[in-house]
């Protein structure tokens, strides 16, 4: 279990229901209320307005926008009596796109931005970490429609920035990397993180510059001292002669043995009465670099990749490779410009017989596709591609790691077009597709990775804009102390000038010592202490548990203490 799991379990904030769904209980749902609060205040403020869309969704619309089959296992697929398709809500770009179609018809009904607090529901494959990859979560979705891409875009700077104030509000580190759009599509995307060790995601940042992406898209410019990890590298499966055969590194790559990966990329024909192209890609990187999958694919299109040769026909079924393409890395020539992408003839033995039996024609085996890239992961050490644009300095990047909470995507008319989301133009003009964004926040994520990075040995450590309460006051069992505690909530609470942000804990079966290791587990940003020293000195004592720091406080002053520290 990772520590948000622990503790949230411990302080009686949520209990399990089956592997990757949990039950909120009380203490847990005012927070997350609160982090909804919060979320609301700020989307107001650029004109968001909060809508509910359903959970239970018709195939149709996924099936018009072609993610009903690309999507792939993590959606929850059913049917219902009479055999039509639904699936559980994973997201929702089709049903409020195909909401917004059937309503706007001209460009003075926009923009529009809506957005909803909702459940969400994914089959991970591997359920873990409590709330950080559950099967079901809470998530708010924003999506926006504009008359052009530069609104689009104005849109989009907007709701970026509401998102750094939601971050800074939370009172927890944060990041925003330059990211991958992944399966949602689009053109500009942010991702959201809040720094943990026990991130799932790696973070390359310059901290000259303040540039930050995501490991799936960072661009790194490579040291050109070549490391002993390149030079050692052999690979431990042999290397095809198709490409050992071919001259195409630059020459201070001699000395490189370079690693290997392999795949099919399947491209569907221009006639419709042949069968799907089938290329046969090997992408080749220096040894002490992994192959980035993601970049690969944006470069040449959707592969499919492999551990090894052996593992090609197998993924090929019944088809057959009609082209053969090598991708070479900048890993291979650090420092220099690359080679243009060219067409090189193979000479005939390099062709094995086993290459040759999965070939769809033998002329096709006589020439092959080169093409030179960024196909890497980059790594610490990278000099910030930014600092080297503009000022010409080597600055090396570091690496972090961080939880994504939240996703900006600029969708431009991916949803739109397929589902006729349109609106006549102030010409007068054919009708044109709504431009969108869609910006999504993990609720639910938000609230396991605010305890990540904020928590110690004692528990968790609130800050008090999300805190199930600011204060607790916790009592012996003394009754006169009991009854001075009700007097001192009034008086905090007045102080705060804040509805239902103080407790008692007035427990007759627990003692002083115990309440108070339960408030440092839960986590009150403020402890009151009302115990028999009170009865001799007349003196309450307060604790601040971010930082550890006590006051001794006469009641006059406790109306005052609490009245500098209003939010």
């Amino acid at each position: 279990m990772v520590p948000s799991q622990q503790l949230l379990l411990r302080a009686g904030m949520m209990r399990q229901s089956s592997s990757g769904i949990y039950s909120i209980l009380p203490y847990g749902q005012r927070i997350l209320d609160k982090i909804e609060g919060i979320i609301d205040e700020e989307l107001e403020n650029i004109g968001c307005q909060k809508l509910s869309l359903p959970n239970l969704l018709t195939s149709e619309n996924w099936k018009k926008t072609g993610r009903w089959e690309s999507t792939g296992q993590e959606m929850f697929k059913v049917k219902d009596r009479r055999g039509s398709d639904f699936l559980l809500a994973p997201t929702h770009e089709e049903e409020v796109t195909s909401l917004i179609a059937n309503e706007v018809q001209s460009y003075r009904q926009l923009p529009i931005r809506v957005y909803q607090v909702g459940r969400k529901f994914r089959d991970e494959l591997r359920a873990r970490s409590g709330l950080l990859r559950g099967k079901e979560f809470l998530m708010k979705d924003l999506y926006t429609f504009d008359v052009s891409e530069e609104e689009a875009l104005k849109t989009y700077d907007e709701v970026v920035l509401a998102y750094r104030r939601i971050m800074k509000r939370l009172g927890v580190p944060y990041a925003v990397a330059e990211a991958d759009t992944g399966n949602i599509g689009g053109t500009h995307s942010h991702e959201f993180h809040i720094l943990s060790r026990v991130g799932e995601d790696s973070l390359l940042s310059c901290s000259s510059c303040g540039y930050t992406s995501n490991e799936e898209r960072a661009v790194g410019v490579i040291p050109t001292d070549i490391s002993k990890a390149a030079t050692k590298f052999r690979n431990s499966q042999p290397v095809p002669k198709w490409v050992e055969s071919l001259d195409v590194a630059p020459r201070s790559a001699v000395r490189i043995n370079p690693k290997l990966q392999f795949g099919i990329m399947k491209t569907p024909p221009t006639d419709e009465t042949k069968p799907e192209v089938c290329t046969l890609v090997a992408v080749a990187t220096s040894g002490d670099r992994d192959v980035n999958e993601v970049k690969v694919s944006k470069a040449i299109g959707k592969m499919e990749f492999v551990e090894s040769m052996d593992e090609i026909k197998p993924l090929l079924g019944e088809g057959k490779v009609d082209k053969l393409m090598l991708c070479v890395d900048q890993s291979l020539y650090p420092g220099q410009e690359p080679t243009r992408s060219k067409q090189v003839e193979i000479n005939g033995t390099a062709i094995p017989e086993e290459l040759s039996s999965i070939m769809r024609s033998k002329d096709s085996t006589k020439s092959l596709e080169v093409v030179y890239g960024d196909y890497h992961n980059c790594k610490p050490g990278d000099s910030c591609p930014h600092c080297f644009k503009i000022r010409g300095t080597n600055e090396p990047m570091e690496i972090t790691r961080a939880i994504e909470i939240g996703h900006t995507f600029m969708l431009g008319t991916k949803y739109s077009r397929p589902l006729d989301a349109v609106f006549s133009p102030a010409d007068g003009g054919a009708a044109e597709p709504i431009q969108m964004g869609c910006y999504g926040l993990g609720i639910t994520r938000l609230l396991a990775s605010i305890i990540e990075a904020s928590h110690d040995k004692k528990g968790i450590i609130w800050p008090e804009s999300v805190a199930p309460f600011r204060v607790v006051i916790v009592t012996s069992e003394d009754e006169e102390c009991i009854k001075v505690a009700e007097n001192v909530y009034d008086v905090v609470q007045d102080g705060l000038n804040a509805k239902s942000e103080v407790t008692i804990d007035d427990r007759v079966d627990t003692t002083l010592g115990f309440k108070m290791k339960d408030a440092e587990l839960i986590g009150y940003p403020w402890m009151v202490i009302i115990g028999k020293g009170f009865l001799r000195t007349g003196k309450v004592e307060v604790q601040s548990r971010k930082t550890g720091e006590k006051w001794s406080l006469e009641w006059p002053e406790i109306h005052a203490f609490f009245k500098e520290r209003r939010l």
